[in-house]
């Protein structure tokens, strides 16, 4: 009995275009962002281990830490002040939330898009349609809601 060999089809174009999206979502990310902080402002990245290091320093925090040792991108290890952290803490999640949310709303572009010139044109940049970039807009506004209701609890306790 004979082996029979399957091709897997050919991705199509919306396939390739939402894989480039979410890679350039994953580098954006990772790439980090700039916080301003109680010395100057300063740059962290926000790769898988970068993230899962500033969430345990916010939780120790949250415990009752008043600082804790961590370092910006290139630099060397210092005390930041619990101010600080929660600052690195509150930028790298609104940080993460945006590019999440742009690149799921680029993904609903592409998924919905009919014209192949307009489909090969879409990148992580571009400029949504006004409906999604108005959902865009409302969800990041909600998820502002949420964040600063979570602050105003941190300083009830502080």
């Amino acid at each position: 009995m004979g082996l029979i060999w399957k091709q897997k089809p050919l991705p199509t174009l919306a396939e390739k275009k939402a894989a480039e999206v979410n890679a350039a979502c994953e580098a954006a990310i990772h790439a980090g962002v700039d916080v301003a902080l109680s010395g100057g402002t300063e740059h962290f990245s926000l790769t898988p281990n970068d993230q899962t290091n500033i969430d345990a320093m916010f939780d120790a925090v949250k415990l009752g830490a008043e600082k804790y040792l961590y370092h910006p991108d290139n630099g060397r290890c210092r005390m930041y002040s619990a101010a600080d952290i929660a600052a690195i803490y509150t930028a790298s999640k609104a940080y993460i939330t945006y590019q999440t949310t742009y690149c799921n709303a680029l993904k609903q572009w592409i998924r919905r898009e009919t014209d192949p010139a307009v489909l090969g044109g879409i990148c992580y940049g571009s400029q949504l349609p006004a409906d999604l970039a108005a959902g865009m807009e409302q969800l990041l506004a909600e998820a502002q809601e949420v964040a600063a209701g979570v602050a105003a609890k941190l300083d009830s306790k502080s």
